[in-house]
C-alpha cells in the first residue's frame, strides 16, 4: 500500500517551481527600469552571430543557473509526468523561458539578449531536468 498522497505531486515542489521560475524572471529582468525600444525586433538575438567575446564563467553560470529549475519542474511534474516525457516537458519550459527573458532584455538597455544565453539555460534545464528523473521514480 502506499503511502497517502504518494500519487500526486508535492505541493512544496510546485511552490518551489514556481518560486524558481519567478527568481529567474528577477534575476532575467533587473533592475526592470529604463524600457525602451532599440528598433530590434525581440528575437533577433536568436539569429545575431555569436558573441565575440565568451567567458567560460558566463556559460557555466547560465547552466547551473537553469539546473534548479530543470531538477524542481520534473519534481514538480512527478508522477504525471516521469522520465524523459518529464525531462524533455522540463527541457522546453526552459527553453520558453529563458527565450522570454532573452526577448525581454532586448527592451532593457543594461542587458544583452544572446542566443550563448538562451542555448546555456536550456543545457541547464535539460540537465537538472535528466539528473532529477531518476529521483522522482
Amino acid at each position: 500500500m502506499s503511502a497517502p498522497g504518494a500519487s500526486r505531486a508535492s505541493s512544496l515542489a510546485r511552490q518551489a517551481f514556481a518560486a524558481y521560475a519567478a527568481l529567474i524572471v528577477y534575476a532575467s529582468l533587473y533592475p526592470f527600469d529604463g524600457w525602451v525600444s532599440l528598433g530590434i525586433g525581440p528575437f533577433d538575438y536568436l539569429f545575431a552571430p555569436m558573441q565575440r567575446y565568451v567567458t567560460a564563467f558566463d556559460v557555466v553560470t547560465n547552466v547551473l543557473g537553469y539546473m534548479p529549475f530543470g531538477a524542481l519542474g520534473v519534481l514538480a511534474l512527478h508522477p504525471r509526468w516521469r522520465g524523459v516525457a518529464a525531462t524533455l516537458l522540463v527541457g522546453g519550459l526552459g527553453v520558453l523561458l529563458s527565450g522570454s527573458m532573452e526577448a525581454l532584455q532586448t527592451y532593457l538597455p543594461t542587458r544583452v539578449a544572446s542566443n550563448l544565453d538562451l542555448a546555456a539555460n536550456a543545457l541547464g534545464a535539460l540537465l537538472g531536468a535528466a539528473l532529477a528523473a531518476p529521483a522522482a521514480g
